[in-house]
């Protein structure tokens, strides 16, 4: 085609010709080129319709997704269940040695992304080629959630059916939590790729997963390390009626002046006669000496005193915690003065065994009050924080009173306070939830992050936020719930370590993060 330059030359020299047919197509030739001069951005291609958008996420989904399950299903089909792990795995191992030799190679001899190659193979197939990173994302996720389908159904199976114990005791912890490592799968996949591609660094990528991986497995149950609260308050029951049955029973007039010495020493804390109905209530029948003190009677007398703290009156809550420590110190240890039928050798062998048992139970109802207390003012007085910081702030409020920890033992008090703490997972964790966006200062960073990397950079950083407060919470509660446990159990086990946080981190690790090892 001529220049615009010929075809202006033409129309001055043959302008005499105006009106054939051969000038009029060399002026509408110089036409549109004036105006591709004026306006040299093509017009913008019409939006793809419903239709063409699903087919595209489609296409992408299984771009992401058609790899691994193919190698999966291959391994599986020539080895069985062995073969089908070391298939879907085939692809993110290879990404794995692969990055770990570029990091001694020198940059003219990096090795090409073995995803890369995979690329490649599904473009010649025919399946669309992601745009942009968000599509990049999607298709990580779709190869992610087929690696975890693909893997758990195999090593599950391996796990009962491995020739040797230490192959099935592998594979029984890689297959821990599965549903956890289902649902960490796509979104610790997508935040590996968006901060990959964002930072230009596989690296990056690798830490952004693994950090998303890893709250989807925190707070997976461990079995309770005692007996439950009703099989040790029947156990007790039985064992304070057998001490009952052999005449064994508290003083009344010995329980009447400690009544009286606690409420002279409670006016400290503001306790006043007359002014507080259900303390009242509670000393009138800690101090009648005509009812006889034996199992029944001092069940009822905790209860009268648990009462008061239900009230809606914050003084009255804490005037009766104050006197149901106070009233189970007494009972717990009591000298033998105060009792009354002690010359029975078993029946003073079965109330020992019954303040045994009623030791453990009211010690663990101490952290039961502390979770329920926390579900409320989590919610009323750490609007931002939530449960895990009422949580802790009550776990420091026990730790920082004297008169309370002298309940448990050295071990207990030494648990209780590495529970206050908490550990190094646990604070990370919770050093992360800071950035969930519950409010308008921890929505900033997630803000700015959008603002400077786009918006689903800071959609990542916003969820790795929510997912790092939720798994700090269920750490903190299950940490709770152990204590509870230990204490009814009257010993302190080892500490129960959990694999799974570890597992869904390594999951979001090592993601294939297509393209970057090769740039």
């Amino acid at each position: 085609m001529a220049s615009r330059e010929e075809l202006a030359q033409w129309i001055v020299a043959n302008k005499d010709k105006r009106g054939t047919p051969q000038f009029e197509v060399v002026a509408k030739a110089y036409q549109e080129a004036e105006e591709s001069v004026a306006s040299p951005n093509p017009p913008l291609p019409p939006e793809p319709s419903l239709g063409s958008q699903f087919m595209r996420g489609a296409g992408i989904t299984a771009r992401g997704a058609l790899p691994t399950m193919a190698l999966g299903a291959a391994g599986g089909a020539l080895a069985g269940p062995p073969g089908a792990v070391a298939g879907s795995m085939m692809l993110p191992a290879a990404e794995a040695l692969t990055a770990g030799a570029n990091l001694m190679l020198p940059q003219g001899s990096q090795i090409p992304s073995p995803s890369g190659a995979v690329q490649n193979l599904m473009t010649r197939a025919g399946l669309p080629v992601p745009v942009g990173t968000q599509e990049r994302a999607i298709e990580a996720g779709a190869g992610a959630l087929a690696g975890a389908g693909a893997q758990l159904p195999a090593l599950g199976r391996l796990a009962t059916s491995a020739a040797g114990p230490i192959s099935r005791g592998i594979s029984e912890t890689l297959a821990t939590a599965p549903g956890r490592q289902i649902a960490s799968s796509a979104p610790s996949a997508m935040a590996a790729q968006s901060v990959g591609e964002t930072y230009e660094n596989p690296y990056a990528g690798m830490v952004a997963g693994a950090i998303t991986g890893a709250p989807f497995g925190v707070g997976s149950r461990s079995m309770a390390v005692g007996p439950s609260k009703e099989a040790l308050k029947e156990a007790s029951s039985q064992s304070f009626k057998e001490a009952e049955r052999m005449g064994i029973q508290i003083n009344p007039e010995a329980l009447a002046g400690r009544a009286s010495k606690i409420e002279k020493d409670m006016r400290s804390l503001g306790y006043v006669s007359g002014i507080y109905p259900q303390i009242d209530a509670a000393f009138n029948q800690l101090k009648d000496v005509t009812r006889p003190k034996d199992f029944a009677e001092l069940q009822a007398l905790r209860k009268i005193i648990r009462a008061g703290q239900g009230s809606p009156d914050s003084q009255t809550r804490m005037l009766a915690g104050e006197l149901k420590d106070e009233f189970d110190d007494y009972v717990l240890n009591a000298p033998q003065s105060d009792f009354i039928g002690t010359s029975s050798k078993m029946g003073a062998q079965a109330w020992n065994n019954a303040r045994n048992q009623y030791s453990r139970l009211m010690k663990g109802e101490v952290f039961e009050d502390i979770l329920a207390k926390s579900e409320i003012s989590g919610i009323t007085k750490y609007t931002q924080s939530g449960t895990e910081n009422a949580l802790a702030a009550e776990l420091r409020k026990l730790t920082n009173n004297p008169k309370r920890m002298r309940l448990f033992s050295k071990s207990e008090q030494a648990e209780i306070r590495r529970a206050a703490k908490g550990g190094n997972l646990q604070n990370i964790l919770r050093f992360m939830g800071k950035m969930a966006p519950t409010g308008t200062v921890s929505a900033l960073p997630s803000l700015g992050t959008a603002g400077v990397f786009g918006p689903l950079a800071g959609a990542t950083l916003a969820g790795a936020g929510l997912a790092g407060r939720a798994g700090a919470t269920a750490m903190r509660e299950q940490s709770v719930e152990r204590l509870a446990d230990m204490m009814r159990a009257g010993v302190v086990p080892p500490p129960a370590t959990s694999v799974a946080p570890y597992i869904t981190a390594g999951r979001g690790a090592f993601t294939p993060v297509p393209g970057l090892l090769s740039q």
